[in-house]
């Protein structure tokens, strides 16, 4: 099970502790900067920075963010700064001084549940980033809160904490786990997000023509997709390749030619246009193109529209029959962004997690579908590590 970091002091648990609660004379911002001074300097790099200093942009933008994403009031705090990073970077920093009167369990519930969902984000799309946000710090000192998503929870805790008077030598921390409903068997319950359109690509005309070698019937996009489809399928194969090596080398391709688009903004993203004319799609695009050729390949073949993020992200995959079983295919979360963009496929691990696995695999990796509708994903001989070998040679 995931979970959050979420750190309070004694003094805010135990109703009988006598002791002075800790105190600081220091601003939000004096506060942010001595956590951002404790990382590393890269953590600084690309945020942007958010506070009621003038120099660091206005109040009013303060204002919106705070209340966007952690559905914060300007009525609930008194002084705050925060940093926040754009595309699929998760350090973040908030500083955040509540209003007496303002219920500070309840922020504080309000800001675990913004990390799970932008853990929810990261998923699978970004593993190096999402572990940054399994290891978030949620302090709460006093009327003081602390959010930190960073490379060094240790260090930003230690760094905060330094900034107070009193009694700050016993910090209790206490584990909350992400929560998620489940059924009678223990499965995440699937509830479609239905934030993004998951339109299904009709594979049909393109394979026709592919097979009667006439494409004036098609569309001018069309036309464009079928020509890089054979293309790429002249540069993949080889003569003699069984359908599970023909699967891998499409699987490997689709990683080494696409590029995931993290704005959500391109017109094709969900289209095999996008993924193989434009270069970029997002995880629909990658299902229907995978979709594509298997159908080309005559490759049994379903796309599965599910959800990630215990249902909160919408999200696709692939399920493909060799010799009679079915094996799931998640070519998205094998292009993961990071530290792996750009490394080819053929021989990574990292870019093979999600290869021709089962059904039990993606319900403990955080996939949820329609589970009584899809069949299940059983096949275990044709794994990765049985046919890395002969794709290699």
């Amino acid at each position: 099970m995931k979970r959050l970091l979420l750190l309070l002091l004694p003094a805010l648990l135990l109703a009988g502790c006598a002791k002075q609660e800790p105190t600081t004379d220091a601003t939000a911002i004096d506060l942010g900067n001595a956590v951002a001074e404790s990382q590393p300097e890269e953590f600084s790099q690309g945020l942007i920075p958010l506070s009621t200093d003038p120099e660091l942009g206005t109040s009013e933008e303060l204002e919106t963010y705070l209340l966007t994403a952690y559905g914060l009031e300007r009525s609930d705090w008194t002084d705050a700064a925060a940093a926040y990073s754009q595309g699929f970077q998760a350090n973040e920093l908030a500083v955040i001084q509540l209003a007496d009167g303002i219920d500070a369990g309840a922020a504080e519930n309000q800001l675990v549940n913004y990390l799970e969902n932008r853990r929810a984000d990261f998923m699978g799309y970004a593993p190096e980033e999402a572990a940054k946000l399994e290891d978030a710090v949620l302090l709460r000192q006093g009327r003081w809160l602390l959010l930190a998503v960073c490379p060094d929870p240790e260090g930003a805790l230690d760094a905060f904490m330094t900034c107070f008077e009193g009694n700050t030598s016993q910090t209790q921390q206490v584990i909350r786990p992400y929560t998620e409903e489940r059924d009678s068997r223990g499965y995440v319950v699937f509830d479609p997000p239905n934030q993004e359109e998951m339109p299904l690509y009709d594979t049909g005309p393109v394979v026709e023509a592919w097979r009667t070698g006439d494409s004036s019937a098609l569309s001018e996009q069309d036309a464009a997709i079928l020509e890089v489809c054979r293309q790429a399928l002249e540069e993949m194969l080889r003569d003699g390749m069984t359908p599970a090596e023909q699967e891998l080398a499409v699987h490997d391709w689709i990683i080494d030619h696409a590029a995931y688009d993290e704005s959500h903004t391109f017109p094709n993203r969900s289209h095999p246009y996008g993924l193989l004319v434009e270069g970029q799609a997002i995880c629909m695009g990658y299902a229907n193109t995978f979709q594509l050729f298997m159908d080309l390949l005559d490759i049994p073949c379903v796309t599965v529209i599910g959800a990630s993020g215990g249902s909160r992200e919408d999200h696709a995959w692939n399920l493909v029959q060799l010799d009679g079983d079915w094996y799931a295919v998640d070519t998205t979360w094998d292009d993961p962004l990071g530290s792996y963009v750009g490394v080819p496929a053929a021989n990574e691990k990292e870019h093979h997690r999600y290869f021709n696995v089962t059904s039990d695999f993606l319900r403990q990796t955080d996939h949820q579908w329609d589970y009584d509708a899809v069949q299940e994903a059983t096949g275990t001989r044709w794994t990765w590590s049985v046919l890395r070998t002969s794709h290699r040679t």
